[in-house]
């Protein structure tokens, strides 16, 4: 659908729920923002997106969305939205929402319906779009190509550089690596023993310094990390926002982590990354940034997306990643940096 970009003045943009969700579709934001420079933006989107979009200056408003709000509530923030008349909504939800507040703009029905679209090379191969790369291709749908020179949004709160000009003290050849040993889903966390003892070799073996970082979620993780290494360390975890993350990523020399949103903080930053992943999909979900390695299971079965491992092992296929395959892709980045 060709669209008149005259008449836009206003813009509702739908994202997702969760950090490193979100994350991944700031680019559609930009994208948006660079097409209709004069329009006013409002984005709906899931809590930690509040923090993300409020000081972005071309967004006139962000309205926070929790699927789990009663009925009533619901109905008033649809009726809120249609009184602002939007000419032009922008739905990564592939929600009703745009239908439900009415715009001049907006995607067609067929995006109600969510299909796997597969695109082969060669008769056997499947080609598997980043969510990335999935979420600009939203905008086709408006006429906008959306692929080139598209960028992340993070805001970056660089007053973590004193905090780790402090940790790195006066031996400033020294490298900072973060771990993040957290994740949503235990399917997706390398054992903690394995980290602990990937810690002590960058510290012993490389001179790394270690930050480990996760929120309030990761409190057993980071407890059980911590008392099993026997290198220093040094615990950030719940003590940083979200901005003061992505500025603590951006200045370390490497992120060392499972499938979860810090991953995506280091994309938006370009930081390198080591990710290690279990059942879900590199190839939709992976590292964006240079230099980046996956590490991944040797189990046919994989990437099955599973919430649970049909093949038994309550721990899942992640527990086969090798320590030293991990240190190995660790140690060729940080050489090289």
């Amino acid at each position: 659908m060709e669209i008149d970009k005259e008449k836009v003045k206003s813009i509702l943009f739908i994202t997702l729920s969760n950090l490193g969700d979100i994350i991944l579709t700031t680019p559609v934001l930009e994208k948006l923002c660079d097409e209709f420079p004069s329009s006013d933006v409002d984005i709906l989107t899931g809590a930690p997106g509040k923090e993300i979009f409020e000081g972005h200056s071309r967004v006139r408003e962000v309205i926070v969305h929790n699927k789990k709000q009663p009925l009533p509530e619901a109905m008033r923030q649809i009726l809120y939205l249609r009184d602002k008349k939007y000419d032009l909504v922008v739905d990564l939800k592939n929600s009703l929402i745009p239908f439900l507040v009415g715009s001049r703009f907006r995607p067609g029905l067929s995006n109600l319906v969510f299909t796997k679209k597969k695109i082969f090379t060669g008769g056997e191969k499947e080609f598997v779009k980043h969510k990335k790369e999935e979420h600009l291709s939203k905008l086709l749908d408006f006429g906008i190509e959306a692929f080139l020179g598209t960028r992340f949004y993070l805001p970056v709160d660089n007053t973590q550089k004193n905090i780790v000009s402090g940790i790195m003290g006066s031996r400033k050849q020294k490298q900072l690596v973060v771990i993040n040993p957290g994740a949503k889903s235990h399917l997706k966390r390398w054992d903690v023993s394995k980290y602990a003892k990937l810690s002590d070799k960058l510290v012993t073996e490389l001179g790394c310094r270690i930050i480990v970082t996760g929120n309030e979620d990761d409190e057993e993780v980071i407890e059980n990390f911590l008392a099993e290494v026997k290198e220093p360390v040094n615990d950030l975890h719940g003590k940083t926002s979200i901005s003061e993350l992505a500025g603590l990523i951006g200045s370390a020399k490497l992120l060392i982590t499972n499938d979860s949103a810090p991953m995506h903080v280091a994309s938006a930053v370009n930081t390198p990354t080591v990710a290690i992943f279990g059942p879900s999909d590199e190839r939709k979900y992976g590292p964006l940034a240079k230099e980046s390695r996956v590490l991944k299971p040797r189990k046919s079965c994989r990437p099955c997306e599973n919430a649970l491992c049909d093949q038994g092992p309550e721990e899942g296929c992640i527990t086969d990643v090798v320590l030293e395959d991990v240190f190995r892709a660790a140690k060729e980045i940080l050489l090289r940096s």
